[in-house]
């Protein structure tokens, strides 16, 4: 074996490198699997974004597409836009369409009011187009009474 020229007495000695070892099908882990699996690891550690929640919360992250969805603001475009403000200023949604139970008891009971002012309103129009010929206009009115 040919030994390098040392340059100084006090150069620090060659560093060690450990053999590669073949991978055995089956057996127990090697060095250089573990090196595969940490390198690995590490890739999807710097690649992942953190995160200010946990799955779930509403800090999580939504998918790139759900958030470009949702940068897509139709404000001002619609010929409707007057309606969504006004819309929106009620409050109707956050306060009884945003849950289901809510939302059914609100179509439930709004059905019910809904239907019995329907119906008055018909009514009222029915006897105003009709004044005078109903017999709730026409009471009878009894002749006085003949004395014998």
């Amino acid at each position: 074996l040919a030994q390098a020229p040392a340059s100084s007495a006090n150069a620090p000695p060659p560093a060690l490198s450990i053999p590669p070892v073949p991978d055995k099908p089956g057996g127990p882990p090697t060095h250089s699997m573990l090196l595969k699996s940490r390198a690995a690891l590490g890739g999807m550690l710097r690649r992942s974004r953190p995160r200010c929640g946990g799955f779930g919360s509403p800090r999580d992250h939504e998918p790139a597409w759900i958030a470009r969805w949702n940068a897509n603001h139709r404000e001002g475009k619609d010929s409707l836009d007057w309606f969504f403000h006004a819309f929106n200023a009620t409050g109707i949604y956050e306060t009884f369409l945003k849950s289901s139970p809510r939302f059914y008891g609100f179509i439930v009971v709004g059905g019910m009011f809904g239907t019995y002012y329907w119906s008055r309103m018909w009514d009222h129009l029915w006897n105003y187009i009709n004044q005078g010929k109903l017999y709730a206009h026409n009471p009878y009115v009894y002749p006085p009474a003949e004395e014998d």
